[in-house]
């Protein structure tokens, strides 16, 4: 329970991160950022690995580039079912690609083994 509660505040973190560095992704409140983080974790979990496994071959070709582009999907799925607000598929992608950064850069931080 303490991990997920960690994981969810680490996704707020960075979905905060990505709405204060990018014009056109926002959220509602502190409680629809809660929610959204919530929501992200989910969607980061279900569908983003069926996405990766369907486009496989554009994955390759693209050299994994592709996966930007699947990290902007799963940030409109978030905003669709959440408070997070997107005004387009491109700002979708710069926070996909932010809240990645940030979610590493905070597990780094946060998980490091003494």
């Amino acid at each position: 329970m303490k991990k997920l509660l960690g994981r969810i505040i680490l996704n707020m973190v960075a979905i905060w991160t990505a709405a204060y560095f990018i014009e056109g992704v926002s959220y509602v409140g502190l409680k629809g950022l809660f929610f959204a983080a919530i929501v992200f974790g989910i969607v980061n979990a279900l569908a983003k690995p069926i996405l990766t496994v369907i486009s496989f071959p554009l994955t390759i070709l693209t050299f994994g580039l592709f996966l930007l582009v699947i990290n902007g999907i799963t940030i409109e799925i978030t905003a669709g079912l959440s408070a997070l607000n997107t005004a387009s598929f491109a700002a979708s992608v710069k926070a996909g690609i932010i809240i990645t950064l940030a979610n590493w850069i905070l597990q780094g931080i946060f998980n490091k083994k003494e």
